[in-house]
């Protein structure tokens, strides 16, 4: 039998010595650490930064014209002429690999031979001026031979069969334009089709989604006096970014440094973007022996990086009168565009979340990941999860609709509880923390549900109201995507200040205050004594990416860890000074003393003092590992997840009829997150995530025409919603915790979006018994799906 790991053991002791105990720090609300620096405009970001550097220079992308063509000759002459161009780089001046791609070496920094969507870059011009940089780059002069444009998966492939049709390779390097296939067995579908009383089949369109940060893609690059160079860039995962700008550079990666500031927004966009704009920052940095700025545009950053893949997806349904579901069949098509990036990583969670929260015993899944010609998509909140939990829901409510059975009921009769499996075959049990059937309770209790489902069963009048209710799970952390591990570090200072270093990034989610107070909570130290060093690659331990939801997870584990060991050398300082066992050790800084006679006491500060003089080291680093994850990529059977987060959510909506307008009035969240750490980081996700849902619901789509030119490439055009839009949010918690998280916590920021679109939608199709298969429905879609029903009239 393998040996339990250290790190594993501390873990699960916290978690059962503070079962049911109150909490110092952890679950109470605290003023975040950056929160002065941010209101007071003293935050700096990537491009704050160029203040501190002089003779800076600026680095323009060209793009290109085509959506696919074949480059035969790039012309530079003009460009490198031009007054205040210091240099025109095209993939023949690049040192190392012309490679930035994430998960397969797919995607070149700089395109040479072929374009494969709008927006590829194909030379970078680097100029004392943007605007020189910019007019520039205008004189390039590409000689293409235009192919056909694809920009819709089922011009690739049949979504009945899956198999690629006809047409002229995207990626000819390939043997496939299919980028990845994955699948799940499971049962004898055919067997549950036969003793079905009901069968439910439908398809379903979700769109690409365009993430819509605060702060576009910026990188500053700074020379180093031995030839290296440091890279400050708005990214996710500054170690993947290092590794990516090493590559393009030829240079060791001891070379290359990479700092993350604060950030404004990422969602996952800033996870493999950094490879690209840190790259061209750094490039130019090397090539000119300057300090270099590369910043997107608004319309750069819509056209040039990675968005939420699209689906088109077929399901089929199969239940018994009762409401038992027997089969659940899908084939699933994501639209990757032009390249990867994360593709085949979105596609296999799409895939191990395809059935829902349900008891699924029969099961045939197969998804795919297909390029075409448009922007490529990549990394989004909720990582393929939102895209398959629309049409899961949506096929639960129509499903319910057949059978005369109440939403809620339906899914109360088929949810997922301690004791079952899931699809994958995984045994749930009470140390993973199963709380969806609270959940789906509280949602429910506190809607109101089954008096508001049936008063608004019958209305007249412009303004019909309707309530909608979705499920989601969502596995935490990165399962078999990669390696699953995190790090931190903690420092106790002489003077009793405590200095706190992660990789983890801090992209505006507040994950990091998370950390601190689990830290707090070990140390008996408050957070305010806390200060946390941003992301350095030269001084902060690798912590794997943030994503997946793993920062308090898989960080908080880490921290904890640290912390541990730091408390246990504390305990036994202060147990010298205070004559009673390190057991009996209580520190409520800045007061420490003995539990069994608070009168024998002495202070946080001459513990660490003493320390100092004992030669205990008071610097500690943590580090966690995941148990490992298993999956069987013939049969999709195995443990992909360490634990699940559930939620459930319910939202009431009003549709004008006569303008096919929605509003949505109130969103109740209900997520099981194990202990819940930080609750205004908490309340803030459950409301982002809801309005960043209700946009995908209802209004956010990129639009590429039949040449691949994106039509709406910039705020005026793309739709997000803003606050007048934001409804009532009203967030609701259960605590069924995770014994291998830091005190039972489990990861909330990608679940947050995940049900909201099909729970507003479920509501819209209540309101108006017309069912809405495709997302996103504004008022057009609405109001000439109401013209064909006949529904217009009053």
């Amino acid at each position: 039998m393998a040996q339990v790991p250290e790190y594993v053991r501390i873990v699960e002791e916290v978690f059962e010595r503070y079962r049911g105990k109150p909490f110092v720090y952890v679950g109470t609300y605290r003023q975040r650490w950056d929160a002065v620096a941010k209101v007071t405009g003293k935050a700096l970001f990537t491009t704050d930064f160029l203040k501190f550097y002089k003779n800076v220079v600026w680095v323009h992308s060209v793009r290109t014209k085509y959506a696919h063509a074949i480059i035969k000759n790039i012309d530079v002459s003009r460009a490198a002429k031009y007054p205040g161009v210091l240099r025109v780089v095209t993939a023949k001046d690049i040192p190392g690999v012309n490679d930035v791609g994430y998960v397969i070496p797919d995607q070149p920094l700089l395109a040479t031979k072929k374009a494969r969507y709008i927006g590829e870059i194909i030379a970078l011009v680097i100029a004392e001026d943007p605007y020189v940089a910019r007019e520039a780059g205008d004189l390039i002069h590409v000689d293409y031979e235009p192919l056909p444009v694809y920009t819709d998966p089922l011009q690739i492939v049949d979504l009945d069969t899956l198999k690629e049709k006809p047409h002229t390779r995207i990626h000819e390097e390939r043997d496939s334009d299919i980028v990845a296939h994955f699948k799940i067995r499971a049962g004898d579908v055919e067997k549950a089709l036969k003793e079905a009383d009901v069968i439910v089949e439908n398809k379903y369109r979700t769109p690409m989604q365009e993430h819509a940060y605060m702060e576009p893609e910026a990188a500053v690059a700074i020379p180093e006096q031995d030839g290296g160079v440091t890279v400050i860039t708005s990214t996710q995962c500054p170690f993947d970014a290092r590794k990516a700008i090493a590559r393009v550079l030829n240079m060791p990666q001891s070379m290359v440094r990479v700092i993350a500031p604060f950030l404004g927004g990422g969602f996952g966009g800033k996870e493999d973007v950094a490879n690209e704009i840190g790259s061209k920052a750094a490039l130019a940095t090397y090539l000119t022996g300057r300090p270099a700025v590369a910043i997107h545009t608004r319309e750069e950053s819509i056209i040039g990086h990675s968005k939420r893949h699209p689906m088109v997806t077929w399901y089929r349904h199969a239940a018994k009168k009762d409401g038992t579901l027997l089969s659940v069949e899908a084939n699933i098509v994501l639209d990757t565009g032009a390249y990867a990036s994360l593709g085949p990583f979105v596609a296999w969670r799409a895939t191990v979340h395809a059935t829902g929260p349900y008891r699924v015993r029969n099961a045939r899944i197969d998804t795919i990941a297909v390029y075409t010609n448009t922007v490529y998509s990549g990394a989004f909140r909720g990582f393929g999860n939102p895209q398959v939990a629309f049409a899961v829901e949506r096929q639960m409510d129509i499903l319910a609709e057949e059978l005369g059975i109440d939403p809620v009921d339906l899914r109360l009769k088929n949810i997922l509880r301690a004791g079952d499996r899931t699809v994958h075959g995984q045994l749930l049990t009470e140390e993973h923390g199963v709380g969806i059937e609270e959940a789906i309770k509280k949602a429910v209790e506190a809607a109101d549900w089954y008096n508001k489902r049936r008063l608004y069963t019958r209305q007249t009048g412009p303004i019909r109201k309707g309530i909608g209710i979705a499920l989601m799970y969502h596995g935490n952390s990165i399962g078999v995507e990669g390696a699953d591990y995190s790090s931190a570090t903690i420092i106790i200072n002489r003077d009793g200040s405590i200095t706190f270093r992660t990789g983890l990034t801090d992209m505006g989610q507040g994950a990091v205050m998370g950390l601190v107070m689990i830290a707090a909570e070990i140390l008996g130290a408050p957070p305010e004594w806390f200060r946390v060093e941003l992301p350095d690659t030269s001084s902060t331990p690798d912590a794997g990416p943030t994503v997946a939801s793993r920062s308090t997870v898989m960080g908080g584990n880490a921290t904890l860890v640290a912390a541990y060991k730091l408390r246990k050398r504390l305990n036994e300082v202060a147990s010298t000074i205070l004559g009673c066992s390190p057991d009996d050790i209580e520190i409520k800084a800045p007061d420490v003393y003995c539990r069994s006679d608070p009168s024998r006491k002495t202070t946080w500060n001459e513990v660490v003092e003493q320390s100092f003089w004992l030669g205990v080291p008071l610097q500690e680093f943590g580090y966690f590992r995941a148990p490992k994850a298993r999956w069987d990529e013939e049969t999709g059977q195995g443990e992909p997840y360490i634990t699940y987060t559930f939620g459930a959510i319910v939202s009431e909506i009003s549709v004008d009829i006569e303008t096919g307008q929605v509003s949505v009035d109130k969103i109740i969240t209900a997520y099981d997150i194990g202990k819940v750490i930080n609750p205004i980081g908490a309340e803030l996700h459950a409301e982002g995530g809801s309005i960043q849902g209700m946009g995908y619901a209802l209004m956010e789509e990129i639009i590429h025409d039949i040449n691949g030119v994106v039509r709406n490439n910039n705020l005026s055009t793309y739709y997000i919603p803003t606050i007048k839009d934001a409804p009532e949010i009203i967030p609701l918690w259960v605590e069924a915790g995770y014994k291998r998280g830091p005190f039972g916590a489990k990861g909330l920021g990608e679940p947050s979006i995940v049900a909201i679109a099909p729970s507003i939608v479920n509501a819209v199709s209540h309101a108006l018994g017309i069912r809405f298969n495709e997302i996103p429905i504004p008022p057009h879609k609405i109001y000439l799906a109401l013209k064909r029903e006949g529904k217009t009239r009053l």
